[in-house]
């Protein structure tokens, strides 16, 4: 569910993306070790392309050693070191001043069919591993470029994606930040074919026709949110996500609306 991903950072369509690209914190560059846990509640649409929309409350963790980082919950922390935040267990392999390039791996909790009456026959898709490679560039002022792709390591249907994105971040106020997010996203069809497609298969088990999608373009998203410091340890923060899935996406018999929307809120503790 990139939508959840455009609220909690950039992802497949079993995740949600966070508003955003991380404000760094005052700068501590002897500082090996940082760290932060917190919750977020999230309201979206059971899939990407469903009607009928769920609240979820999701913990989220954050751990940070020299050039090695593990996220749970992407870049809402505001971390006191500059560098963007991926999910999952990440290594910086490259840093300068402007530009960031890592290796990470992510688990993918898959899709189960019990989370919309709209998936029932489909089957569940399995969990899986993903290995993913990252650039981040910062621009002169507040814009963020980057780019990613990701493959399915134990090929359990998961196929390979990518994604483009842009981000402008800006304090508004002493304590508070507004960012501002995009995001393309493109599928392998082996991907698209395991949340999109209908197999024969899962066609005599339901409604829906069968449906081969090719690989393509998946989804563009939008985000906005706002991340305010209570204290040098709490932060608070917030954010409202667009997407509008594409091409062979949207073509998908699952897929009831390939507009979505979700807001998140909730609060994190540094340390």
């Amino acid at each position: 569910m990139a939508l959840c991903t455009a609220l909690l950072s950039g992802g497949a369509s079993a995740q949600i993306t966070e508003p955003g690209l991380p404000m760094p914190l005052p700068s501590t560059p002897d500082a090996l070790w940082e760290g932060a846990i917190g919750m977020i509640a999230t309201y979206r649409p059971e899939y990407q392309g469903a009607t009928e929309r769920i609240v979820k409350f999701k913990p989220v963790v954050f751990l940070r050693y020299d050039r090695f980082t593990v996220s749970s919950g992407g870049s809402s922390f505001g971390t006191k070191r500059a560098g963007d935040i991926g999910r999952g267990l990440s290594l910086s392999v490259h840093e300068s001043d402007r530009v960031r390039v890592s290796l990470g791996l992510r688990y993918d909790g898959g899709r189960d069919e019990a989370e919309s009456g709209a998936l029932a026959g489909l089957g569940d898709i399995p969990p899986t591993l993903r290995a993913r490679l990252g650039a981040a560039w910062r621009l002169k002022g507040p814009w963020r470029l980057g780019a990613s792709w990701s493959i399915d390591m134990f090929g359990r249907g998961g196929g390979s994606y990518g994604e483009l994105s842009a981000g402008w971040e800006q304090s508004i106020l002493p304590r508070t930040v507004l960012t501002l997010g995009g995001n393309l996203s493109v599928a392998g069809d082996r991907y698209m074919q395991t949340y999109y497609g209908v197999s024969e298969a899962q066609a005599a088990n339901t409604a829906y026709p069968v449906y081969e999608p090719a690989a393509g373009l998946r989804e563009v998203t939008f985000s906005a949110g706002l991340r305010h410091q209570l204290s040098q340890e709490w932060t608070l923060v917030t954010g409202l996500g667009l997407s509008r899935l594409l091409g062979p996406a949207a073509a998908s018999p699952l897929t009831i609306s390939p507009s979505g929307w979700g807001i998140n809120a909730g609060a994190v503790w540094r340390f």
